[in-house]
């Protein structure tokens, strides 16, 4: 009588680790993100198989193509904020070449809150607040004659900050001054008599004209100091 023996020869499967199995990172875009902290490297290996390449791949939780992204040799980066949420999770799969069925995985969590924020157009008119005087007299009390000229107009200058655009549109008590624009600077001069008064100068950007900064021009009158007459003893 024979015997028939059968060998069997055992192989073990083939397995892949990869390295590091968490990771955070900043978005691509992130203001002030350190670059190098907007990737990371990951390493695979591959045991029990002749050869031990792998084929990299970024997923979302749901099994579709991941924010990120992951080149050929296992070098992850992130995408940009966009609409996506900080805390947003990619899953990185190494897959062996040697047998598709066996794969490893890592989680990336991505995290920030994107570029910083685009600076609004802003105008600023200078100076802020000055008082000047009439030309003329009102009453027999006033004395503007005897005030310098300089002291009856302002040179008022505008500047914009954050924005293209140079063209700038100056009013008056919301009275467009046809002498100011669109130069940034804008001569005001104080003309008649009149009782003591406050005009508001305003600059805005032509073409943004919800950009706007006013200034505040109180008018008067100058008049002699009077002297109150000696107590009668």
């Amino acid at each position: 009588m024979i015997d028939v023996v059968h060998h069997v020869v055992c192989r073990h499967q083939v397995e892949v680790e990869i390295w590091p199995p968490r990771a955070e990172v900043n978005f691509r875009d992130e203001h002030g993100a350190n670059p190098i902290n907007t990737m990371v490297r990951f390493e695979a290996t591959v045991y029990n198989a002749t050869h031990g390449g792998v084929t990299w791949e970024a997923r979302d939780l749901a099994g579709n193509p991941g924010a990120g992204s992951i080149d050929a040799s296992g070098l992850y980066r992130a995408p940009v904020k966009g609409t996506l949420q900080s805390g947003l999770t990619d899953v990185v799969v190494a897959t062996a070449n040697e047998d598709p069925l066996r794969k490893a995985y890592a989680w990336v969590t991505l995290v920030g809150k994107g570029p910083a924020p685009v600076p609004q157009p802003v105008i600023e008119i200078w100076p802020k607040s000055v008082s000047l005087y009439y030309p003329w007299n009102q009453t027999a009390d006033d004395r503007n004659e005897f005030i310098d000229a300089s002291n009856k107009m302002q040179m008022f200058r505008a500047t914009i900050r954050n924005s293209a655009e140079t063209q700038v549109e100056w009013r008056v008590n919301n009275v467009i001054q046809a002498n100011g624009s669109p130069s940034s600077l804008f001569h005001y001069e104080v003309t008649g008599s009149g009782s003591t008064k406050v005009v508001v100068v305003t600059c805005r950007i032509q073409a943004q004209p919800a950009v706007r900064d006013n200034a505040k021009v109180i008018v008067i009158n100058y008049r002699w100091p009077k002297m109150n007459p000696p107590s009668q003893l």
